[in-house]
């Protein structure tokens, strides 16, 4: 007697054609810009052109706006498809905090988002030096103050155009909680909006305040010092980053470990590399071996893998021996190790490679999209195969396409008619039932496990359907 064979493959009924396109970037704020012969435009996640391909290059969105290039001159359009600020300018910057700086017959100025100019062009820049220090240059505003530099030295103005800060710095950072790093003489400091030096310029750099604390380096030592320049931690390390929930990693000799806000060693300098914490673990390595620690120092998963990744919707890829799968936060592989590649989930969904060729799973690791093309890439909650087509992850519709092999041609046929699973379900349940007048209990039985396929995954439906044919093939 032969056997029933059930097979299947995804079939995606919405998706969006955008073969005609040379090129799609990443979606942001529900656009992405396109390519056509040469020209760039923008579509929306239905695949609508709400900015035609006519411009010689597109960036992304900033506060509502992109930067788009015609003919060499820059101009922006909103989220319409409008020119809202017509391409007159030689260079310009993003949109930030409302206000974009932009070059035109030799001087920077800064205009608002209806192209009018708000602080007047006086601010000027060679454009036939490529060393932008050497000469005059203005920045994006941050906390209500923009960095300019002048004769090579570094101030800020205020909205109105005006100098609330001299130039008188070598190096100067953006604000960042209403500070600013800045060097002079070669030793860093940091100012507040007012220009007062709150921490004095004794250090030999200083990183950004994050959460009321700054890595700081003295005599090549790094530590952490606070908003009124206090050392919290001792400058004593040979690396110190940034805080990533709560705790910061360090290096002391050639050995990471993680200290709190209050200076405490939570986690001793004993791995030979670390990265920040993500979902309440760390990525450490020992020896050649990848594991993963929580913010108490205990190592949740044991350092066994070659690679592996930060955790991302609660799981993170790992790779051993050439493959790749995911484990979650007990260690445990959910998704076996059996792909060529990974990444990340975003929405729920991953993009996996097996046997060259590019698919998706779910988090239970279903295989979505079968491996079959040669580039995916997931963007903003838009799913992009080979710039051929893409679709929506939320209004994604997944049709299951079956195949069954049986000797009952009949039957046969009428099963590979129908791909959908409540089409299918129906279908084995109508021929039991013809074969099951006598047999009433198990029709029962058969209405339960149907019931039960409705809320199972695709594999378990094709498991027990398989064995129903099997069971009563003629």
């Amino acid at each position: 007697m032969e056997k029933a064979i059930i097979s299947y493959s995804t079939i995606i009924k919405n998706k969006i054609d955008i073969s005609k396109y040379d090129g799609v970037s990443d979606f942001q704020d529900g656009l992405a810009a396109v390519s056509l012969n040469g020209k760039w435009g923008y579509i929306n996640k239905e695949g609508k052109e709400v900015v035609k391909p006519i411009y010689d290059d597109a960036f992304d969105f900033s506060e509502g706006l992109a930067v788009v290039c015609l003919n060499g001159k820059y101009g922006y359009v909103n989220k319409e498809g409008k020119e809202v600020i017509k391409p007159i300018y030689y260079d310009v910057l993003d949109f930030s905090e409302g206000l974009a700086a932009v070059y035109l017959n030799g001087k920077w100025a800064y205009i608002n988002k209806e192209g009018k100019e708000v602080i007047k062009p006086i601010y000027g820049y060679d454009y036939e030096y490529d060393d932008v220090y050497e000469y005059q240059y203005v920045y994006k505003f941050y906390n209500g103050l923009a960095k300019v530099r002048f004769n090579g030295k570094c101030g800020y103005i205020n909205k109105e155009g005006e100098k609330v800060i001299e130039p008188i710095y070598n190096e100067a950072s953006d604000f960042h909680e209403g500070l600013a790093v800045v060097c002079l003489n070669d030793k860093y400091g940091v100012i507040d909006k007012e220009g007062k030096e709150v921490i004095k310029p004794i250090y030999d750099y200083v990183n950004d305040f994050q959460d009321g604390l700054a890595a700081a380096s003295l005599n090549g030592k790094w530590g952490y010092i606070n908003k009124e320049g206090k050392e919290v931690v001792k400058p004593i390390y040979d690396e110190a980053y940034d805080f990533h929930e709560g705790l910061a990693r360090i290096k002391l000799g050639d050995k990471w470990g993680y200290i709190n806000k209050e200076g405490k060693e939570v986690v001793k300098p004993i791995y030979d590399e670390a990265y920040d914490f993500h979902e309440g673990l760390a990525r450490i390595k020992l020896g050649d071996k990848w594991g993963y620690i929580n913010k108490e120092g205990k190592e949740v998963v044991k350092p066994i893998y070659d690679e592996a990744s930060d955790f991302s919707e609660g799981l993170a890829a790992v790779s051993l021996n050439g493959k790749c799968g995911y484990i979650n936060k007990e260690g445990k592989e959910v998704i076996k190790l059996i792909y060529d590649d990974v990444n990340n989930f975003q929405d729920g969904l991953s993009v996996v490679k097996l046997n060259g060729k590019y698919g998706v799973i779910d988090k239970e690791g279903n295989q979505i999209i079968d491996c079959t093309f040669d580039s995916i890439y997931i963007s903003d909650g838009m799913i992009i195969f080979d710039t051929i087509y893409m679709v929506d992850i939320k209004t994604m519709e997944l049709v299951y396409l079956f195949k069954l092999s049986l000797n009952n041609k009949t039957i046969e046929k009428e099963f590979n008619d129908k791909y959908k699973r409540d089409k299918y379900l129906s279908e084995i349940e109508k021929h039991l039932k013809e074969k099951e007048t006598e047999k009433n209990n198990e029709v029962d039985i058969l209405k339960k496990q149907i019931n039960s396929i409705e809320n199972s995954y695709v594999d378990d439906a094709l498991e027990m359907a398989n064995s129903y044919y099997k069971k009563y093939q003629d």
